[in-house]
């Protein structure tokens, strides 16, 4: 992925660290929507069978020898490409009114309001998780609700944007999160918070290459530039986040490293052969 979409991605992430969370992707909450591995269609391999002649021996010389017959080989189906929808910002009012409600919430650390947006209520974060993602967030404003359909009827890929307001920092930053949205058994629309199957974690992975997709994150990325360009503050802040976000990577990897460590079983030394005196 070209750095530029990075970069949208990391002011994007930074959200789950206060200042957002990417869902059922680019940050990880307990909605589980994404995660960052592109599955992709397995293709078919056709192996060709070999056509043997069988010959009569001496017995039979009179006899013509004819090939036998093998059958042709049978061609696996090409699986039928599920279909890509257009990016749409408008033509969704329950989305879009459904994600006013989840930021609102999540800005209050309302934990039971976000609870009833959740298709797995019980992967709703606690109130102390919400409180340290929010700390230093005083509101989120401007959502926007940008829908792909799925491929399943009644399922949506989300794009939200939004402004973040920090405390003490005047000009608001913009961020752009992912969510998968489905229709439950009552009609009511829900963010997806379970565990994905393989075809649909694929496709919903595969929309980050849309050039309808990019171009959001090209928005996203050219508003945060700017809004930082015009306020130093902002500017220092998200420069202060960034290095917090890169040490927190660097211990949580320095730590991994040490529990391997600890778990490898020590190899044990050969005892030294005895010469006889």
């Amino acid at each position: 992925m070209k750095l530029k979409y990075k970069k949208a991605i990391l002011i994007t992430t930074m959200s789950t660290m206060g200042i957002g969370i990417l869902t059922l992707s680019l940050s990880q909450s307990k909605t589980n929507a994404e995660e960052n591995t592109n599955s992709k269609l397995a293709k078919t391999a056709v192996m060709a069978m070999d056509t043997t002649v069988e010959k009569g021996g001496s017995d039979a010389a009179s006899l013509s020898a004819e090939p036998s017959v093998s059958p042709e080989p049978t061609l696996a189906p090409t699986p039928t490409p599920l279909p890509v929808y257009a990016v749409k910002e408008d033509g969704y009012p329950k989305i879009l009114k459904m994600f006013k409600e989840y930021y609102t919430a999540k800005g209050n650390c309302d934990v039971a309001g976000i609870k009833k947006l959740l298709s797995d209520p019980s992967k709703v974060e606690t109130q102390e998780e919400l409180q340290e993602k929010t700390k230093y967030i005083e509101k989120y404003e401007k959502v926007k609700a940008y829908v792909k359909d799925s491929f399943e009827k009644g399922s949506y890929v989300v794009y939200v944007y939004h402004e973040i307001k920090f405390t003490n920092i005047r000009t608001t930053i913009p961020g752009l999160s992912r969510f998968y949205v489905v229709t439950d058994a009552d009609g009511n629309l829900k963010i997806f918070s379970g565990d994905m199957d393989a075809t649909t974690k694929a496709y919903y992975d595969e929309r980050m290459q849309d050039k309808d997709v990019l171009a959001l994150f090209d928005m996203t990325n050219e508003k945060s530039e700017e809004a930082m360009k015009k306020d130093e503050d902002l500017q220092n802040f998200v420069k202060k986040i960034k290095e917090a976000a890169g040490k927190a990577e660097a211990s949580k990897s320095d730590s991994s490293k040490t529990d391997s460590s600890k778990t490898k079983t020590p190899t044990a030394k050969p005892e030294a052969t005895k010469t006889a005196s």
